[in-house]
């Protein structure tokens, strides 16, 4: 019999260009100048992924026949898999993390603790051990453990990613191009990649054995996996985002306002305080700042964001980004009105950019959601009327 040669064949090649792509993008989100923690937190995860995919790729390539001393060697950390996804979500959106965030990770140092000690062990001990202790008891406690850890972090990161949408909305008038669906997908790219694991760990324990190369597609999964998060990580690692404040002022911030308006009345009338200061924006033109936000708009109308919240949600049924997209959209129903027929479309994002969005994009999503058409379709609508709109 001849003696076990390594060869990479076409599984372990395929694994192998996932995982150098995995390695390249966390190099360069670990060198990122914007979003410097979040993108070492996706690095982390890249760069944990890439480890778990290698006794696959050179296992595939005989690695492990010629150097059978590898069983054990500390590849696996997928507890920290959960606590990297969240962090990196949360950071998107925030300028710390939250106070003793590194006990989270924790788990994960166990687990690799425990295969660093594994790894350790003379190679017959480390057979043995893997048939009597690690295979019908630890293994099915690990993969019980990482599955519930990547379930409950993935939630809690879907909810952060669904709060900072809602704050937004709230808060940002950048909303409408800050609708952030890459982050969704990249979310939901995670879990489904999760439900597959699941089901062959399901068919593995219920149904059939299923030996090392049965899970071929399952690892090819995530080696594609690896490729999208790394490619949407490193497209949308330079973004600025809003950061979520803390908590609003409780008390005016300014000195401007008159007293009346500010007492914390029972009686108080929203409704006309709202529209006394939805003239007072639209006079001044502060809904043509692409970064306008809820504070700095309190701040400059002399109320605090309470306040003006209240107005806008409780006296027009607005919220802060809706209240700024519709006096931009009028606007811009009143330029495309004033434009001569036939104008192409580098005009519409002439005046998207300074009617104050940031994309023709999120102009045509605005518009058309306010208006019912899109831009181009309401100025020929408009100039085929007799007397326009």
């Amino acid at each position: 019999m001849s003696a076990p040669t390594i060869e990479f064949g076409a599984w372990s090649s395929l694994l192998g260009l996932g995982s150098l792509h995995g390695l390249i993008v966390a190099g360069l989100l670990i060198k990122a100048k914007r979003n410097t923690a979040a993108n070492r937190f996706l690095a982390a995860l890249l760069v944990g992924t890439v480890l778990m995919i290698t006794p696959y790729t050179i296992g595939y390539a005989g690695f492990y026949d010629v150097y059978p001393w590898l069983t054990f060697a500390p590849f696996y950390w997928q507890l920290a898999f959960g606590p990297l996804l969240y962090f990196y979500v949360r950071r998107l959106g925030e300028d710390a993390s939250p106070p003793r965030w590194r006990w989270h990770f924790l788990p994960a140092a166990l687990q690799g603790a425990y295969y660093a000690a594994a790894f350790s062990l003379p190679l017959p001990t480390k057979w043995a051990w893997s048939a009597a202790g690690h295979e019908p008891y630890v293994a099915p406690l690990l993969n019980a453990a990482i599955l519930l850890s990547l379930s409950a972090y993935w939630w809690r990161a879907f909810g952060r990613y669904r709060a900072y949408q809602a704050w937004l909305e709230a808060n940002s008038a950048r909303r409408e191009e800050l609708h952030l669906g890459w982050l969704r997908g990249f979310l939901w790219a995670v879990a489904a990649v999760v439900a597959l694991n699941v089901g062959f760990q399901s068919v593995d324990g219920l149904v059939a054995d299923l030996d090392y190369f049965d899970y071929f597609p399952f690892y090819l999964a995530l080696s594609l996996l690896v490729y999208y998060l790394g490619i949407e990580g490193w497209r949308h690692a330079g973004i600025a985002l809003p950061t979520m404040s803390a908590a609003p002022p409780s008390a005016p911030v300014g000195e401007t306002a008159p007293s009346a308006e500010l007492s914390p009345t029972p009686e108080r009338d929203w409704r006309a305080l709202g529209e006394r200061w939805s003239a007072r924006v639209a006079e001044a033109g502060w809904w043509r700042e692409p970064d306008l936000n809820l504070a700095d708009l309190a701040r400059r109308l002399g109320t605090n964001t309470q306040y003006l919240s209240r107005a806008l949600n409780d006296g027009l049924g607005l919220s802060f980004s809706q209240f700024v997209n519709r006096l931009r959209i009028e606007e811009a129903k009143r330029r495309l009105g004033e434009a001569p027929r036939g104008r192409d479309g580098a005009d519409i994002t002439t005046i998207a950019l300074e009617v104050g969005f940031g994309s023709k994009a999120s102009f045509n999503r605005a518009f058309r959601a306010l208006v019912g058409a899109t831009p181009s379709e309401y100025r020929a609508d408009a100039h085929d009327a007799p007397s326009g709109r």
